[in-house]
């Protein structure tokens, strides 16, 4: 799936960061496979998100 770090998502704009999250979820919805892998990235944008105070 999408390997990713706090340091990664913090250098994201806003845009790419709204963007990764959705493009996440999806990948979410659309496969089961590495569903650890996607919550913790998920957890981590949303994180990122309200750090920024952003709305996904």
């Amino acid at each position: 799936m999408f390997k990713m770090t706090k340091d990664d998502l913090a250098k994201k704009t806003d845009a790419q960061l709204t963007a990764l999250f959705q493009e996440a979820s999806k990948g979410l919805i659309a496969t089961k496979s590495g569903l650890a892998s996607a919550q913790s990235l998920l957890a981590m944008i949303s994180a990122e998100i309200a750090r920024r105070d952003l709305r996904p």
